[in-house]
């Protein structure tokens, strides 16, 4: 039906645009903990793992579409002493990975463009 002779037109919704959830450059999901085996060397499977966007905030969407999360367990993303949003020293080790691996196939200056800063 033409909306030309109604009064009031109805709008067009605009979609949204669909999010990229690429995989992680930096670690499968396959029920390892990312920091169990850096810091470690465990490779135990767990039961329940979260994802863990290193770069969070305003920089989580940009971490999210160049697969820069990894999967943690409760200890090391929420629970521990050296869990990544309580410890300062695990998130500048996150932070600084996350950037090395961005600058294998990226410069630096596309990473400070995205993530505004160098963590290097």
């Amino acid at each position: 039906m033409d909306q030309e002779g109604l009064m009031f037109p109805k709008t067009q919704k605009k979609r949204k645009k669909r999010m990229k959830h690429p995989r992680s450059i930096l670690h499968e999901k396959n029920g390892t903990c990312y920091l169990c085996m850096l810091l470690d060397g465990n490779h135990k499977k767990h039961l329940l793992l979260d994802e863990h966007h290193i770069f969070g905030g305003p920089n989580r969407m940009h971490s999210e579409e160049t697969g820069l999360k990894v999967w943690l367990c409760l200890d090391h993303h929420t629970m521990g002493t050296l869990a990544v949003h309580r410890c300062p020293d695990t998130m500048r080790l996150m932070h600084r990975i996350g950037q090395q691996e961005y600058e294998k196939t990226h410069s630096r200056q596309q990473f400070i463009e995205i993530f505004g800063k160098s963590y290097l």
